[in-house]
């Protein structure tokens, strides 16, 4: 019984803190039109590793729920812009996006239940490669070694952004002089190979906007939609 309830009082944590996660993901994925789960499910791995050291299963299950919240969140968020900007009523997506969820609950199940029947997920080709990046983390976070230096710089960050949000708050017109710290963060975070073209993007849009503000207005999303595509 004991251990039941400290289960559900974990389960309740999980939940609660995946709420916050939510808003992590809703602002970065608004900042930069990248959602980085992945991150946001560590910092649930993290705060595990405090609540219930060395269960490495409970690690793992409390980001993976983190990383659900951050993932339906950031979805939704780009589903009701859609909306807006076509016009549709928030409250009619509302009751779709519950209509939908209560039909995928079973479907996601049923779907990931054949695939791993048809091509045996772990194993190749499909050996999921990000499962052992969650692993390592939760080992991590429960005695394994960590890189020399590795420690510092993550504290460093860390009180950089904390410390960014109060920046802005008491001296506002310096915003102008720091770069945003989601976007730093995520660049941080995803590869060169999705960080350089956004870079190079960047600079197109700004010249672009300074030579010919009318034809930027006009043509910058539908140019920028081709190039992704």
């Amino acid at each position: 019984a004991v251990v039941r309830s400290e289960a559900l009082g974990l389960l309740l944590v999980a939940v609660a803190a995946s709420l916050l996660c939510a808003l992590l993901a809703v602002r970065a994925l608004g900042e930069t039109d990248l959602n980085p789960v992945s991150g946001i499910g560590k910092l649930m791995q993290m705060l595990f590793a405090v609540l219930a050291p060395g269960h490495l299963v409970t690690n793992l299950v409390a980001g993976a729920i983190a990383e659900a919240g951050a993932l339906q969140a950031g979805d939704m968020m780009q589903d009701l812009k859609t909306g807006h900007l076509v016009g549709a009523a928030p409250r009619a997506q509302f009751f779709g996006q519950i209509i939908g969820s209560a039909f995928s609950v079973f479907f996601a199940v049923a779907a990931y239940k054949l695939y791993d029947f048809a091509y045996d997920l772990g194993r190749p080709p499909f050996e999921v490669p990000m499962a052992k990046v969650w692993l390592e983390m939760a080992r991590v976070l429960n005695g394994a070694h960590v890189a020399d230096h590795v420690l510092p710089f993550c504290v460093a960050f860390g009180l950089y952004g904390v410390l960014s949000p109060i920046r802005e708050r008491l001296f506002p017109k310096s915003t102008r002089y720091f770069p945003s710290t989601m976007a730093l963060a995520i660049g941080m975070f995803i590869t060169p190979n999705w960080t350089i073209p956004r870079v190079i993007g960047g600079i197109v849009d700004w010249y672009w906007r300074q030579r010919n503000r009318e034809s930027h207005a006009q043509y910058c999303i539908i140019v920028a939609s081709g190039l992704v595509l």
